[in-house]
């Protein structure tokens, strides 16, 4: 069983959050053949654990969604802490996120451990950094809206590879004429990744995992990225992709790096 949980923190329309909640648990069930419920969640107090095991049926998985980045992180610390494995919205978008940046550097023949990064909008997704780091990018620059003024975005990611726009408001960049500026890579949608998650829950179920870590997400960025163009959608799943999924993220539960 998995427990779809929320605070709605991330929806514009809090009122409409139940139903958001059980459109999610509608769509595990009927492509993931996963068993879904759903719960609201108000605070990340200690008693957190607790309340939603009894909520949810005692279930030991959840899946964190609409829930500003802020505001998921001590959720996240306060489940896996007992003993919880929690997957995000934005894990599913930072690995889509990734494995879309590792396509493209390799259209252009750029090295992913030699390119320079901006994240724009890095405050509005926290897995997205760890995620670059763990697949090889070396050169990192997060870049907020409240550094407009002093840092325009324009000239921060003039020399970049690649611009990753996280942005939750996003406006066009006008780069300097006569230079080409970064390959530019809005954030997917949840809509546009969550085929990628029935074969996260398969692993974490089949494994029996209390955690699915950054280089398991890393390991399912690559494989997407060995076999997609940039810019590709995994709005649904298939077997074949569900398998593979599972596949990569086993691996690297079973054999972490500097295990």
């Amino acid at each position: 069983m998995i427990g779809v949980i929320s605070d709605g923190s991330a929806l514009p329309e809090q009122d409409r959050l139940e139903l958001a909640l059980l459109s999610q648990a509608r769509w595990l069930k009927g492509h993931g053949s996963l068993d879904a419920v759903t719960a609201v969640v108000a605070s990340a107090d200690k008693v957190l654990p607790d309340v939603l095991a009894a909520e949810c049926g005692g279930t030991p998985v959840y899946f964190l969604v609409f829930t500003q980045a802020d505001r998921a992180w001590p959720l996240r610390q306060s489940l896996e802490a007992a003993g919880n494995a929690v997957i995000t919205d934005g894990d599913v978008r930072a690995t889509l996120a990734t494995a879309h940046m590792l396509t493209a550097l390799r259209e252009r023949g750029q090295p992913v451990d030699r390119a320079a990064v901006v994240i724009a909008g890095s405050d509005e997704i926290f897995e997205l950094g760890p995620l670059l780091t763990s697949v090889g990018a070396l050169s990192l620059t997060f870049w907020r809206d409240a550094d407009a003024t002093a840092f325009p975005l324009a000239r921060v990611a003039q020399e970049a590879d690649v611009l990753v726009d996280a942005r939750a408001h996003r406006t066009q960049v006008r780069w300097e004429p006569g230079r080409p500026g970064p390959t530019v890579l809005p954030l997917p949608s949840l809509a546009d990744a969550r085929g990628v998650l029935p074969g996260l829950f398969t692993a974490v179920y089949q494994e029996r995992l209390r955690r699915v870590d950054v280089d398991a997400l890393a390991a399912v960025a690559q494989l997407l990225s060995t076999t997609m163009p940039a810019g590709s959608r995994f709005s649904t799943p298939d077997v074949t992709l569900t398998d593979s999924i599972t596949w990569a993220v086993r691996q690297a539960s079973r054999y972490p790096r500097g295990g």
